[in-house]
């Protein structure tokens, strides 16, 4: 034990209050209230999966969290599997995570960051080099996984600050870098293509209430919301003003001739995806217009990628299949895969009249919260889960908040797809502390951003977003009903 790391020790130290913090549980709530005993023994390893989940890691935890479950008996092996590693949620990003690789590797985002970034009206003006390259971000984060569009964009954010002569620690650099990283928070929870958070919560809401979104559905929420807070970014970088001189130093002449050209398994790759996004979202909109449309439609957004996948990886360029399947698998981050799969499979007996949990948790706040108009309760929680989220676990925050929502709110006159939408949204506005979101510690580990520097700004965009959230709530009613 002497010679173990700080850090472990204080892993052991969580570890040592998890496990206190079950038996407590288990030992004094009692089945009262709606509460029932399968009720008790998944709230008791719920809540010490949950500390661990936000102090120590979401991995190993999440899958000790799938044995423990099927413990308690409130499912069985089969829907713990089924409902977990075996859930939508999990394909569905898994193979969007294989074709980002994809463009990843074949330069299709590389060339399209770079397409924004060396317009001819970008040369002298840095502000217009900030929108292009913040909107770059934005628009292919839409389709992209945030995790692995966050260390490509860091990898080109480097570079082109190089150019530049712009250093780590300065203002311009620390701009750039925040930019970059509050568009990432965006794209996480605005477009369910190839993002966890909305699939995660789009099903909650199916297994809560049998209500299904559809992605055009999101989108056409996520997407407006996105460019509204695509301008406050922007409206933030004027309010900072960073020293830009350096600029200067940018020649979209010379960055220009430095790119190759697509190749042939680019524009193949780039080709293919369009195809896969025109099938994802054409057939929720066009399913009663034709019923190959319909049928598409009940094939779902996973079976597009699928089959884009298998004609990646045997249609050859430049000698060899475009898409090398094995190693892009390696290249895929399994921890938030199991970890979203693993908080899917909570929904379950979240809702289930075996555990009462859900009649419970509503006998309990209803006294607190039951007294105020709906739309007081949507504030609060909005605000509760933006506050939340900028120190805990996006995820976690998005999932505690909806179903208090569902329990607050299920049986009332509030649209609950408007609500699942804009509290999922308002717990993705993760960007004051390391800890926020999953891409994070990509930001700030390294340097790029420090909170001294942009506490101000982000602390901003947060109070901005919840506003904006605020004003979305009566549009995505509309929206939905």
């Amino acid at each position: 034990m002497a010679k173990m790391a700080a850090a472990d020790k204080k892993n052991y130290i969580h570890y040592l209050i998890a496990l206190i913090i079950g038996i407590v549980i288990y030992a004094v709530l009692q089945p009262t209230n709606g509460l029932t005993d399968l009720g008790v023994r998944v709230i008791a390893i719920l809540i010490p999966i949950l500390y661990l989940w936000l102090t120590v890691n979401t991995h190993w935890v999440s899958i000790l969290a799938l044995g423990l479950m099927v413990m308690t008996q409130a499912m069985t092996a089969n829907e713990v599997w089924a409902g977990s590693l075996g859930h939508f949620v999990v394909i569905t990003v898994l193979v969007y995570m294989v074709l980002n690789v994809c463009l990843s590797e074949t330069g299709v985002i590389n060339k399209i960051a770079m397409f924004f970034v060396t317009r001819k009206f970008v040369q002298g003006r840095p502000y217009a080099f900030l929108a292009m390259f913040f909107a770059s971000n934005v628009i292919i984060g839409l389709f992209m996984d945030n995790l692995s569009l966050a260390v490509i964009y860091i990898g080109i954010a480097e570079v082109l600050c190089k150019q530049m002569g712009v250093k780590k620690g300065e203002p311009f650099y620390t701009c750039i870098f925040t930019g970059v990283m509050l568009g990432n928070v965006l794209l996480s929870i605005c477009s369910p293509i190839a993002h966890a958070l909305p699939n995660i919560i789009m099903a909650s809401l199916e297994t809560q209430f049998g209500i299904t979104i559809t992605y055009a559905q999101w989108l056409a929420i996520g997407v407006p919301y996105a460019v509204v807070m695509y301008l406050v970014i922007m409206l933030i970088c004027r309010i900072w003003h960073p020293d830009m001189s350096k600029f200067t130093n940018f020649d979209v002449e010379e960055v220009k001739a430095q790119q190759k050209p697509l190749g042939k398994d680019g524009i193949i790759a780039a080709v293919v995806f369009i195809c896969v996004i025109f099938f994802v979202l054409a057939p929720s909109l066009l399913s009663g217009v034709s019923g190959v449309f319909s049928y598409l439609n009940d094939c779902g957004v996973v079976v597009p990628a699928i089959l884009a996948i298998a004609f990646l990886a045997i249609c050859p360029a430049n000698g060899k299949p475009i898409l090398n399947v094995p190693s892009a698998l390696k290249q895929v981050p399994w921890p938030p895969l199991i970890f979203a799969g693993t908080v899917s499979m909570f929904a379950t007996p979240l809702s289930s009249e075996a555990t009462g949990i859900q009649t419970w948790l509503g006998n309990i706040l209803q006294p607190v919260l039951g007294n105020l108009p709906e739309f007081g309760i949507i504030v609060i929680l909005f605000l509760l889960a933006i506050i939340m989220t900028n120190f805990l676990s996006n995820t976690v925050t998005m999932v505690l908040f909806f179903n208090i929502g569902a329990v607050l709110l299920g049986t009332g006159n509030t649209n609950m797809a408007a609500f699942t939408v804009m509290v999922a949204i308002a717990a993705g506005m993760a960007t004051v502390t390391p800890s926020a979101a999953v891409p994070s510690p990509f930001f700030f580990g390294p340097g790029h951003v420090n909170i001294k520097d942009t506490y101000k700004y982000t602390i901003m965009f947060a109070v901005i977003s919840f506003v904006v959230c605020i004003v979305f709530m009566p549009i995505a009613t509309a929206f939905f009903s």
